[in-house]
């Protein structure tokens, strides 16, 4: 059961931070000049860090978990 809680918050993670990278380095939104395409491009790289941080630490607490009960 465990194991599955694992697959699915790495699988939920891998998609999101998947998909944000895809968001960040869309060629459309590299080719336009201006500031606004430089704050969105940063924008969507603090969201980017702070989704695998979060990802990486349920990861540790559930791992944590894991091995206080078996």
């Amino acid at each position: 059961m465990l194991g599955a809680v694992f697959t699915l918050i790495f699988v939920i993670g891998s998609i999101l931070v998947t998909s944000l990278i895809y968001l960040a380095l869309n060629p459309k939104s590299v080719n336009v000049e201006g500031e606004g395409a430089d704050l969105r491009y940063i924008g969507y790289a603090l969201v980017l860090i702070i989704l695998s941080a979060a990802t990486i630490g349920a990861m540790l607490l559930l791992g944590k978990a894991h091995n206080a009960i078996g």
